[in-house]
């Protein structure tokens, strides 16, 4: 009876060492800060210290369980930082306007979700993600949707009276992920909810769906992504529409970038709708270099009349983004780097680098940064 019950208590010993063996939880972050100066024309400049210009600042915790038979558990929590004033940012609980919080103590704003995968039938996350377009703008614009040259400083400028809560990021999601050996094909689907009573005035605000088809093979990298939103507020009554295509070609010598942007949104006055299109480049100097350029252009075809209060542009309202940096690392883990951007604005458009004093109506904006980056 004694040796039966040792070969029992060794049993679950080893199961559960086994077990335990195949979890595993990780700590990460980016710590990224720099100098900045820019100039609104007609409305001074700024002096900063600014934050994320190469990658955005973060702290998360990942971890997975494997479960047997290719199924594995998952969850990811991961929160912007400001390391500049020691505080966490902004997020959302319900993708609508009132449900916006402010700057303070850490918020998981990028990322929050639980999942379940399987090596053969993809990955299912319920939570808060970024949405579909957005992972366009993250691998195809040559800035990385950071710094003073990202190219979300026309693509979401001047679209309403206040921030879109589904530009970036969602909560509220389920999301399909698909497998990842197809042959190069990838892809998600998404859907959000405003969570709110089916009796309510405006039930469906807050709710969105948004899907991300995409292939690579070899240099070629190509995708594209459209996310669809109701939102309802004082101000807008409507869908905002979101689309993009993007692509890489890494030629060796050099990888070149393109993004096409397409957003829409209803409003009480009309319909603002924007177009951007980005090239740009990646080219390495020497063995721990790279140069970074970027060219984008905004057609604004919004309906006439719109007034360039609350940041809404008019149609005619163009402009034109020159990018350019350098970033050379350190360490696998560590670099610095430099950015400029210069914004030449048209009509009595407003556009304004990231981080920069808004110009006067039609003048351009511009500015620099110099910056260190820690990844952990």
């Amino acid at each position: 009876m004694k040796t039966k019950q040792l070969w029992i208590c060794s049993a679950i010993a080893l199961a559960s060492s086994a077990a335990h063996a195949q979890s595993s939880v990780t700590l990460f972050g980016v710590a990224d800060l720099g100098v900045q100066y820019t100039k609104g024309g007609g409305n001074g400049s700024v002096r900063a210290l600014s934050n994320g210009g190469l990658s955005t600042s973060r702290i998360g915790f990942r971890g997975t369980e494997d479960l047997g038979g290719g199924l594995r558990a998952g969850f990811w929590l991961e929160g912007s930082l400001n390391p500049d004033s020691g505080t966490g940012r902004a997020s959302n609980t319900n993708n609508q306007t009132t449900g916006a919080t402010t700057a303070g103590p850490l918020t998981f704003d990028r990322m929050s979700f639980v999942s379940l995968s399987h090596e053969q039938f993809g990955e299912v996350r319920l939570g808060r993600d970024f949405i579909p377009t957005h992972y366009n703008s993250i691998y195809f614009d040559p800035f990385n949707a950071n710094g003073v040259a990202r190219a979300g400083n026309l693509t979401f400028a001047g679209v309403g009276t206040g921030p879109l809560p589904t530009a970036i990021t969602g909560s509220n999601t389920v999301s399909y992920w698909l497998p990842g050996k197809l042959g190069g094909l990838y892809g998600m689907a998404m859907a959000g909810t405003g969570e709110n009573a089916s009796t309510a005035e405006n039930s469906d605000d807050g709710n969105f769906a948004g899907a991300r088809l995409g292939f690579a093979s070899g240099p070629f990298d190509v995708a594209a992504a459209v996310t669809r939103s109701h939102f309802s507020t004082t101000a807008a009554i409507g869908n905002y529409t979101h689309a993009n295509i993007g692509g890489t070609w890494d030629a060796g010598f050099a990888k070149f970038f393109a993004l096409y942007n397409r957003v829409t949104v209803k409003l009480a006055a009309g319909s603002v709708r924007k177009n951007t299109a980005e090239i740009g480049a990646h080219m390495p100097a020497g063995e721990v270099g790279r140069i970074r350029l970027s060219y984008a252009y905004l057609d604004d075809r919004s309906d006439a009349g719109l007034r360039t209060a609350g940041g809404l542009a008019r149609s005619g309202d163009d402009a034109r983004q020159l990018g350019a940096g350098y970033v050379h690392n350190l360490s696998k883990r560590t670099a610095i780097y430099g950015n400029y951007a210069r914004i030449s604005n048209n009509g009595e458009a407003r556009y304004v680098v990231s981080g920069g004093a808004a110009p006067a109506g039609g003048r351009s904006s511009s500015g620099w940064e110099f910056g260190v980056r820690h990844i952990f």
